[in-house]
């Protein structure tokens, strides 16, 4: 396919080629407007001698002009104007001729002189590959746009270099998260096949596990699906955040029960712009996450208010005004250490604890996805042994 493009697409010529030719073009229309305005004032000055005025001065008499006519005085004068004016426009040609083609000699090896630097850097360019974008090009020591450009270059690099980490780092994690249950689906098929007369309990047994993993199959790659999609969102939605955190605890409600866990929602609302379906999905979710991790006859609270935080999720951290949406609760908190590792892909505190409750370690980390593409940030505010606040914060 790469051949196929190559033979279709026109080719085009090289940088160098492309200069030369345009500072030769601005040479050649230079001399052509020099060579016509000198030689038209020359060669009307040399048509111009038409008379001559000769002027007689006696000795004790005042001037006497006389008109000749200068083909009575030189005979041959009109020859020797023509032959003038062919000169001077014959030589003009051949030094302009001469002027351009230097020019354009002198252009071509300024030109390769002052590209050599962006041919090495292009020549180095092609030399990196996913293997080594570890491995920063060297920075030229000139400080001019060669040198500029391969510092961005480099932070370019480092970028992607840190995606490609993280991407590794989610598809493994994912694989895993996958072949888990398949692996616990198969080893216990592979126990059940050698039993020669299963009972019905057992049969009851092996169709519950495999219900159970096939559930968290199925919820895994929901949570995936949502990943993936959530950039091709439309966000140009107004949002009233106390409506969409009544229709969350509706929806939360049977599973607070369970645990016999109260939903407080705090007097306030703020109204932001974006996607009223992720919006809605990362406060299920932390909500969802407070009632799993909260003790029994414990609290959930939802305190929705406008402040003012800097934001880190662009390129230039700047203050913004915000709504924060602060999800409370009365759980065993979370370590310092986990704090900002809970929003990682697939991280888990307690591995056991969440496998059994069901989750995959992705809700918080589709939470800081949808924060980040609505040009906010989620963190943790506090916490200790009496709970912990995590805050959902988006610009107004």
């Amino acid at each position: 396919m790469k051949f196929y493009s190559e033979k279709l697409s026109p080719r085009r010529l090289s940088l160098q080629w492309r200069l030369t030719l345009l500072i030769s073009g601005l040479v050649i229309t230079a001399c052509a407007l020099m060579y016509f305005f000198i030689s038209r004032s020359a060669v009307t000055g040399l048509e111009g001698i038409s008379d001559y005025v000769v002027l007689v001065t006696p000795d004790n008499s005042n001037p006497i002009s006389i008109n000749v006519d200068p083909k009575i005085l030189i005979p041959d004068l009109e020859n020797q104007i023509q032959n003038t004016k062919n000169n001077f426009l014959f030589q003009s040609m051949i030094a302009t001729g001469i002027i351009i083609l230097l020019s354009s000699i002198c252009t071509w090896f300024v030109t390769r002189r002052a590209l050599t630097p962006l041919r090495r850097f292009s020549d180095r360019i092609r030399q990196v590959q996913a293997q080594n974008l570890s491995e920063p090009l060297e920075v030229p020591l000139s400080e001019d746009e060669i040198s500029r450009l391969t510092r961005s270059f480099n932070d370019m690099l480092a970028r992607l270099d840190n995606a490609f980490s993280a991407q590794k780092q989610f598809v493994a994690s994912a694989a895993h998260e996958l072949r888990t249950p398949l692996a616990v689906m198969q080893t216990n098929l592979e126990v059940f096949a050698r039993k020669k007369t299963p009972s019905t309990e057992e049969y009851q047994e092996i169709f519950s596990l495999i219900q159970e993993q096939t559930g968290r199959l199925s919820h895994l790659a929901e949570i995936l699906l949502d990943m993936t999609g959530i950039q091709t969102v439309e966000r140009s939605e107004t949002i009233s955040l106390a409506e969409l955190t009544e229709e969350v605890f509706c929806d939360l409600a049977s599973v607070a029960e369970q645990k016999q866990i109260e939903l407080i929602q705090r007097d306030g609302d703020c109204t932001v712009t974006g996607s009223y379906l992720l919006l809605y999905r990362a406060v299920y979710n932390l909500v969802e996450n407070a009632i799993k991790y909260n003790h029994p006859s414990g609290k959930v609270t939802v305190t929705l208010h406008p402040g003012k935080v800097i934001l880190d999720a662009s390129s230039q951290p700047h203050p913004a005004d915000c709504a924060f949406i602060e999800i409370s609760d009365t759980g065993i908190g979370i370590s310092p250490e986990y704090q900002e590792k809970i929003f990682a892909p697939f991280f888990r505190v307690d591995k056991s604890r969440s496998r059994a409750m069901g989750g995959a370690g992705l809700g918080l980390a589709l939470v800081t996805e949808i924060a980040r593409q609505h040009g906010g940030q989620v963190k943790v505010l506090e916490s200790n042994e009496k709970g912990s606040t995590i805050a959902l914060m988006l610009p107004l």
